[in-house]
């Protein structure tokens, strides 16, 4: 139910919101930064296009003696060259500089945009942005790079950055013999610019007027039109404003509509003017349907409330006073640099003088960037004080394939590891001894990780009482210690709980969520599918005797397998990266539809996170072996993913422009992608455009068949858990395939579990999708089921860990 007081602060959210988009469009108005505001953003990608296109058409008609207005016939040459020497994209980069520059200046001179500062700007954008993509096309990829690096540094303003970059390719390019282009004449600046103003006047955004303010000066003003379409996306912004917070009340339930999900509004905030924006279905281009299921499922939980964990937010910020940092609790470990303050003797002498503000330069550097890296621990902060002594609930919406989101983009559960141990329930339990089983074997997993055995997990607890105790006593002391963890704060956040309920029985009620993840949950649900009995066996889909017998792990099995394969080819020098589980766990990309390059970064991420730099060829080769492995390990689970793609290729054979199938939980979904033409303009020094055209009625098929069995599977994963959980009464949250409730309810859960993956992976899923997609099996053969027994899952004790 509702109360005013949701409703007022929904209204204070709107009004928070749009003072802040306020504040954000004068601060950029101030500092000439216009473009880089969302309506100015909009503004530019509404222009850029057509300016481009009529830039075109004016330097031709200049060629033909058509436009005969002085400067553009003088110049006309010149830009042509200019457009000549930036192509394949001349006139577009030329329409992106000009356009930025002019954008940037709207605030400012919304009266009157004076001829020939306006025609300087414009020109000195143009000749930076030629000396830029010069520099670039040196043949030196050294040069190349600086520039590239201090053209693009973040967090600095223009000037300097463009000052910056002159003065370091000087330099550099001294050093190594390469001649610079000579700087243009203020007289060349001025023709550009002018050249490029009076074009956005024929263009039609612009009028020539003069102005008398004691002399009589020429210049521009912006049209009607061109400053109505500014204001236009200024008023749109604004009605989009709202903090996307939490609610203090139970949100509005979702209710069953016909037709696509997108167009049902019905549930979350209460505010209809909110709602508007939120619907059920996130993604504006699917027609996904959503059934009773899904809807009970959001409402569930809809209905769990949170309180903010005091005890953690007390140590974190005294931790982010101190400047610590600890796991995913990230703070600058240093102060921000004073301004100025060098030693009288450090003045005195030049040479001093100029290494002390070098050193001073990188100091701030330093600072900003660590800042604004770690600006996502301060937030998490910020929004937890504001919600410190408010119980609160999250609102939930779905993405096209069914799968969960919160609506809320802070103070919920798919986060990271320190934003949720903020979060517990407001509703705990007591423990009788089924719960501290639950309990003991969640803090040995947070502090051990899930691979070892449910035994091994709780002896480790039993072991570490007085551990526990120090770590919840004093936090700030023992620091160290519990960073150790698997999951740091996570782990801390059980201490303090079991120290203030089971040990100093403080507290009566445990409320800090416990739950379970899918073992390998794509390949799981693959091999399910398949019946296979090797992937059903690796991904714990099978009875494990008692609780001392290890849960089998997916990642190390691969990695087995690729040091098999690494020996039997002769490249005994992988052996020394092949014994890391968190590279194993990046194959899961090459089951979700992940690159070759995309699963090769994640590993070189991970090598890096081990203070391990690999040649590009050595980790070519690694990530080569790994995906072979992988797909040795798990032959019927790519079987079937190679399957998939096959029959999405035959759908559109048969003349589907778009893949929809129903699932077992009832969902109607609809994986439709389009064609986008897009050009885009990295500049030099004023970012990247882009121009998208979105063509609705051109279905890109090529991209619906990559994306689609990924999706299919994530669908599956999502179906688990409404099959499992739409009619569940107690708290609980859920991240895609993982599960958190109270320790009381995890019996409970596991059993629900077991009972929804069979029934959802019941039949022969592949076979009746070939049916919905009206493939016969003369156009593709029917993956056979393997001997795998589906009702070994009722005793598995680790399918979900």
């Amino acid at each position: 139910m509702t109360t005013p007081n949701e409703i007022e602060y929904e209204r204070e959210l709107i009004r928070r919101g749009r003072q802040k988009t306020i504040k954000e469009l004068e601060e950029k108005e101030r500092q000439e930064y216009y473009s880089q505001t969302t309506s100015g953003r909009w503004t530019m990608q509404q222009h850029f296009m057509p300016f481009a296109e009529s830039l075109e058409e004016i330097t031709r008609g200049a060629f033909e003696g058509i436009i005969k207005r002085t400067n553009i016939s003088r110049c006309c040459r010149v830009i042509d060259a200019l457009i000549d020497y930036l192509n394949p994209n001349g006139t577009f980069h030329i329409s992106a500089i000009t356009i930025k520059v002019i954008v940037d200046s709207y605030a400012h001179n919304k009266r009157m945009l004076p001829t020939v500062d306006m025609a300087a700007r414009i020109g000195n954008a143009i000749e930076s942005e030629i000396a830029f993509q010069y520099l670039q096309r040196q043949n030196d990829d050294e040069l190349a790079a600086l520039t590239r690096k201090h053209a693009r540094r973040e967090h600095s303003s223009l000037k300097y950055r463009v000052r910056a970059t002159k003065h370091t390719a000087r330099k550099k390019a001294k050093e190594k013999g390469i001649e610079l282009l000579e700087p243009w004449s203020q007289e060349l600046r001025n023709r550009v610019g002018l050249y490029l103003l009076e074009a956005f006047s024929i263009y039609g955004s612009l009028e020539k007027k003069n102005f008398k303010e004691g002399k009589k000066l020429k210049g521009y003003v912006f049209t009607d039109e061109f400053i109505g379409q500014i204001e236009f996306n200024e008023r749109l912004l604004l009605e989009r404003s709202v903090y996307n917070y939490p609610l203090i009340d139970i949100p509005k339930d979702w209710e069953v509509l016909d037709g696509p999900g997108k167009l049902n509004k019905t549930g979350g905030y209460y505010l209809e003017q909110i709602r508007q924006r939120k619907p059920l279905l996130r993604n504006a281009i699917s027609n996904s349907e959503y059934g009773q299921k899904t809807v009970d499922m959001l409402n569930t939980l809809q209905h769990t409330a949170w309180r903010i964990d005091k005890r953690i937010l007390d140590i974190a910020s005294a931790m982010n006073d101190k400047r610590w940092s600890a796991g995913s609790f990230k703070v600058c470990a240093f102060d921000r640099p004073a301004k100025g303050g060098a030693p009288e003797e450090v003045l005195n002498d030049p040479n001093r003088l100029k290494q002390w503000k070098h050193e001073r330069a990188k100091a701030h550097e330093a600072y900003t960037n660590e800042t604004y890296r770690n600006m996502r621990t301060r937030l998490a902060l910020s929004m937890a004080r504001e919600y410190e002594h408010k119980t609160f609930f999250i609102s939930y919406s779905c993405d096209w394939r069914g799968r969960f989101y919160a609506q809320q983009s802070w103070l919920h559960y798919a986060s990271t590891d320190f934003e949720r141990s903020l979060l517990k329930f407001r509703d705990g339990c007591k423990l009788d001894d089924d719960s501290l089983y639950w309990c003991k074997a969640e803090l040995g997993a947070a502090y051990l990780g899930s691979s070892g055995s449910f035994a091994e997990r709780i002896q480790w607890t039993t072991d570490n009482q007085e551990l526990i105790r120090q770590i919840a006593e004093s936090p700030l002391a023992t620091v160290g210690q519990w960073e150790a963890a698997k999951d740091p704060w996570s782990f801390l956040q059980l201490c303090l709980e079991w120290n203030d309920v089971v040990i100093q029985k403080t507290e009566k009620f445990w409320k800090v969520p416990i739950g379970c993840d899918a073992t390998c949950s794509a390949v799981q649900l693959l091999s399910a599918i398949r019946r296979d009995p090797v992937g059903m066996k690796h991904t714990n889909l099978i009875e494990q005797p008692t609780d001392t017998t290890k849960p089998e792990d997916a990642y190390r099995v691969t990695l087995i397998k690729a040091q098999e394969i690494a020996k039997e080819e002769g490249k005994q020098h992988l052996l020394q990266y092949l014994d890391q589980r968190k590279i194993g766990k990046q194959l899961m990309k090459a089951v979700y539809g992940g690159t070759f390059f995309g699963i090769r970064n994640g590993i070189d991420e991970v090598l890096k996170e081990n203070a391990t730099t690999v040649e590009n060829k050595v980790l070519n080769d690694l990530t080569r072996t790994l995906i072979q492995a992988f797909r040795t390990a798990f032959p019927a689970a790519f079987e079937a993913l190679d399957y998939l793609t096959d029959l999405a290729k035959a759908a559109h054979e048969n003349g589907s422009d778009s893949l929809i199938w129903t699932t077992p939980t009832g969902d109607r979904i609809e994986c439709v992608k389009h064609a986008i033409d897009t050009i885009t303009i990295h500049t030099g020094y004023l970012g990247k455009v882009s121009h998208g055209n979105f063509n609705t009625e051109q279905p890109d098929k090529e991209k619906q068949v990559n994306a689609f069995a990924p999706s299919f599977v994530h669908s599956l994963d999502a179906c688990v858990l409404k099959e499992a959980f739409s009619d569940w009464k107690y708290p609980l949250v859920t991240i895609h395939d993982c599960v958190k409730v109270l320790p009381k309810d995890m019996d409970r859960v596991y059993d629900r579990l077991r009972d929804a993956f069979v029934s959802i992976t019941s039949g022969d899923l592949l076979a009746e999708l070939a049916d919905q997609f009206e493939v016969s099996d003369e156009q593709l053969n029917r993956l056979p089921q393997l001997s795998g027994d589906l009702s070994a899952v009722h005793k598995s004790r680790y399918f979900f860990n």
